[in-house]
Order: structure tokens, then sequence, then C-alpha cells
């Protein structure tokens, strides 16, 4: 998944640059990337899934460094990268704070896309009442996610995604209480940087924090 709209300025950031890394690439590579670090291996990518398959690939075996993200440094010298790419990576790693310090450390500027909170609490329809009988909970948003991310600018919050919880009705959204499906704009979160961004990891109750999201959302999806 990757928010299409933003994709032909991502392409025109990447033609101007001279170094590219894609951090996370293995999934939906990105071609015009000069470098990509993965915990797989180049051998096994996903060629066939590229994110912009009209471009030739500029990575190489040569260039592709298998490593975890989340066990820093990577082995780059301080901003080396023109930019760098990371997409639907951060809502699924152990220590997304980690990933953020070192895409600040080895790039001038950027690209982050995840999905959005509200695409994580929502469920494309409920479980009617045999469903819930059986005790089959919705499927909501993406069950192996991580983390909620938000944005306020250039400023990243993540706070922990707890499954249990999302089971409960009065934390998630439907498309029939919404009376739509969500927009492509509404369904993802992508975040140009310049020069840095900030981050931080957000503590709540969920039993609290929860409920008032989703309340809150549905107060401005409606509008």
């Amino acid at each position: 998944m990757i928010l299409r709209s933003n994709l032909p300025r991502l392409r025109q950031c990447a033609l101007a640059a001279e170094r590219i890394l894609d951090v996370g690439g293995w999934c939906r590579p990105f071609n015009l990337a000069t470098h990509v670090i993965d915990l797989c291996p180049y051998d096994t990518r996903r060629a066939h899934d590229a994110l912009d398959p009209e471009d030739a690939e500029r990575f190489t075996a040569a260039t592709w460094t298998v490593a975890d993200v989340c066990a820093p440094p990577w082995p780059y010298p301080d901003k080396q990268f023109d930019f760098v790419l990371c997409s639907h990576l951060l809502e699924d790693v152990r220590d997304p704070i980690s990933v953020c310090r070192e895409l600040n450390r080895v790039a001038r500027a950027g690209y982050i896309e995840t999905p959005s909170r509200l695409r994580e609490i929502f469920a494309k329809s409920a479980p009617g009442p045999f469903g819930r009988w059986r005790g089959r909970a919705p499927e909501v948003g993406f069950y192996h996610h991580r983390w909620f991310v938000e944005a306020a600018g250039t400023h990243l919050r993540f706070l922990a995604k707890t499954a249990a919880l999302m089971e409960r009705h009065e934390n998630y959204l439907t498309q029939r209480g919404l009376g739509r499906k969500l927009a492509e704009a509404e369904s993802g979160l992508g975040l140009f940087w310049v020069g840095g961004f900030t981050y931080e990891e957000v503590f709540a109750d969920p039993r609290v924090e929860y409920p008032d999201y989703r309340r809150k959302a549905l107060a401005a999806l409606r509008r």
C-alpha cells in the first residue's frame, strides 16, 4: 500500500537525489532507491510488487544491506543519503523510536508512510448476532501492527496498539456506522520532511483513550 497521490512527488524527490535509501524495502521495493536496508536478503525481494514498476532498479546486491533496523547504528555515516524512504514499516517494528532516530541521522530529507490511525480502527463490517455468539471478533485494521501512528506537522506520535481492546465495538469504526468507506487520504499517513522530524512514544490508558479517540474521530468524519 502507498498513497498513490504522493507517489509522483516521491519519484520527483528521488530523481533529484544522488543517494536514496529505502528502509524496509523488501516487500514493495522502491526502484529509484540506490540503497536498501532490510531484514530479508536481496535475492528474495518482491521485485514484481515494486512501488514504481515504471523505473529500473538502481539498487544492487552490493548496495542491499541485510540488517535489523531496530538494532542501531545502521552501517552508514551521518547524512550519507540525500533522501530516505520508510514506507509501511514503523507500525510493524518493535522499536520505531530507534528507527526514527536513525532516519534523522543518515538522511537530509525523506518520506515516511504508515496506515492512519483511522484505518487501524476501521472494520469493513461488524459481526452479526450469530458471529458475536460464536466469539468471532471483527477484522479491525491490521491485526499484526504494533502501533497507532499519528502526525502533527512533522512530529510523529506512537501509541501501542492493544489487540484485545480493539475487539470492543466502542473502540472501532465500521463502514455501516460511518455510512461510507474511508477515502485514500483518510487511510494513510504520509510525511515528507526536510532537515529532520521529531517523534515520541505516547503512554495513555487505552480503556479511556481508545473510546475517546473513536468518538472524536467519528464526529469529525461526519461533518
